[in-house]
């Protein structure tokens, strides 16, 4: 003969109410989540940074978003989002051009004239003639 003990048990009926930073639960009900218009990019040399989207870059990427829907019929937003990042640096066509040629958007075989209206775009974005 052996002799074994059952103990009936039951979970906290607070559930998850102890569970979280600690401080007064009452008090800063409010999370703070940010304004949403932030991105975390990784950089090639293994760095991350936080970039806070503006209005400007918002309203430039939609635009390029339209262009190549209307140009191509490809809507993407990643798309144009890197088409927008090769254009930060540039203060000429030339320049756009040439950095498009020397990235992983050459593949794409994009036509001058289409580079001409990426750049008329991104020059409007930037004087704040788009909304």
């Amino acid at each position: 003969d052996s002799t074994f003990i059952i103990r009936l048990i039951e979970p906290l009926k607070d559930g998850f109410i102890n569970v979280g930073p600690k401080g007064d639960s009452r008090k800063n009900k409010k999370a703070n989540y940010g304004t949403g218009k932030e991105t975390l990019r990784f950089n090639s040399n293994g760095k991350a940074e936080i970039r806070i989207q503006d209005d400007t870059q918002t309203v430039g990427i939609e635009n390029i978003n339209n262009l190549l829907e209307s140009f191509m019929g490809i809507n993407d937003a990643e798309l144009a989002t890197e088409i927008w990042e090769l254009s930060t640096a540039k203060t000429n066509s030339m320049d756009f051009a040439e950095a498009i040629d020397n990235s992983e958007l050459e593949e794409f075989g994009f036509t001058d004239d289409f580079i001409i209206e990426l750049w008329g775009v991104i020059t409007d974005a930037r004087a704040g003639r788009l909304k």
